[in-house]
């Protein structure tokens, strides 16, 4: 039985630490034992009930973006720390699994220091620090993978550099996770009006959901949902919506059981205005298995998968109000054949079965193939 230590950098439960539980639940499922080095809270919780053995950490805290100098010292110190702390459990490992790029620099050392294989999981489009990071990694044979959720990442690393053109980077793509589980196909249009408009996920300035003023103002008969807290982020821009909000927008804070949360409400759109250009969009698949009509701003991997799933989309603001009056217009025949082909395709391609299968044979490749031996 292989033994695998994850390292998991934050205690939320967002799009990240959803994908390390479905992650540590195909490990169990295929004979690993799974330790996870995780701060206290809801993620420890998750990957506990899903039967791996927690060991809490210290929540490193660090802002978000370019880094400081006092910044890059509290790593070095929190490194040096968790390495003492937790010497047996990462001695006695086959494989040291980092999920997210903060604690990359501890596996990494661990991995020297131990002679251990490594994969570092990334979410996010990351900048040039941490890209040469990756490619420091990228450099020692202990490395087995380097994995991101989708072909735009890779695309984008590998326009960066030559060098990630290295059969160690690998796409997984996301999928839906256990709370999107047996949902059936719900027509949410028929006999009722088009009035109930959710954001589903972490709220901030690059996520887009100031986008709700504008239109909350044009469509006072729709009523318009927050579903999602500032998180990691600075409160200031969530305050601030808050503070500026038209009456008809809501404010629900964090959600974990989004399923539950969209019956309650008869969320009957789901809008996705992201600015950032995402690596993938977990968003899109929750809109679209929840039966809602869903919106994504063509930016990042969003671009492809809303081509891919067939849902509507757009570039600027100043379209939405145009899309709104169309969507509006349309019979509740048109809106529930359109979100049926939607809630198929996610379904088939991404839904939690499929995505837990993909999850263990990614497992049970690592496993069955020969340890790395690039120098």
């Amino acid at each position: 039985m292989s033994a695998i230590v994850f390292f998991e950098q934050y205690e939320v439960l967002h799009g990240g630490q959803q994908v390390l539980v479905e992650l540590v639940h195909a490990a169990l499922d295929c004979g690993c034992s799974a330790t996870v080095l995780v701060p206290s809270g809801l993620c420890a919780e998750q990957c506990a009930l899903a039967g791996a053995l927690v060991r809490g950490i210290p929540l490193l805290s660090l802002r978000t973006g370019k880094k400081s100098l006092p910044d890059t010292l509290k790593l070095g110190a929190y490194t040096v720390v968790l390495l003492l702390r937790h010497w047996q459990t990462l001695r006695k490992a086959d494989l040291l699994y980092v999920n997210g790029v903060r604690l990359l620099p501890v596996a990494w050392l661990a991995s020297l220091l131990f002679r251990k294989q490594a994969v570092y999981h990334i979410h996010l489009d990351h900048t040039g620090f941490e890209r040469c990071l990756f490619l420091l990694v990228l450099k020692h044979r202990l490395t087995r993978l380097l994995v991101v959720p989708s072909q735009f990442i890779l695309r984008r690393l590998r326009r960066y550099s030559g060098r990630f053109d290295d059969t160690r980077c690998t796409v997984l793509e996301n999928g839906l996770d256990a709370r999107f589980t047996n949902i059936p196909y719900v027509d949410r249009f028929s006999d009722r009006p088009l009035c109930q408009v959710g954001i589903i996920g972490r709220v901030s300035r690059e996520k887009g959901q100031d986008v709700v003023l504008d239109l909350a103002a044009a469509f006072p008969k729709m009523s318009f949902h927050i579903l999602g807290d500032a998180a990691f982020d600075d409160g200031a821009y969530y305050a601030h919506l808050r503070e500026t909000a038209p009456p008809n927008v809501r404010f629900h804070g964090w959600v974990n059981d989004v399923p539950a949360k969209a019956r309650e409400l008869d969320l009957q759109i789901c809008l996705a205005p992201s600015r950032y250009a995402e690596t993938f969009s977990l968003t899109l698949l929750q809109g679209a298995v929840l039966s809602c009509l869903t919106i994504a701003r063509r930016v990042g991997a969003q671009t492809e998968l809303a081509g891919q799933l067939g849902l509507r989309a757009f570039d600027q603001d100043e379209e939405l109000p145009g899309i709104f009056r169309c969507a509006l217009a349309a019979t509740s025949e048109s809106l529930a054949a359109e979100t049926r082909s939607s809630y198929e395709r996610v379904q088939s391609l991404y839904g939690h079965e499929a995505y837990r299968e993909r999850l263990q044979g990614f497992f049970l490749r690592i496993m069955a193939e020969p340890e790395a031996t690039h120098a």
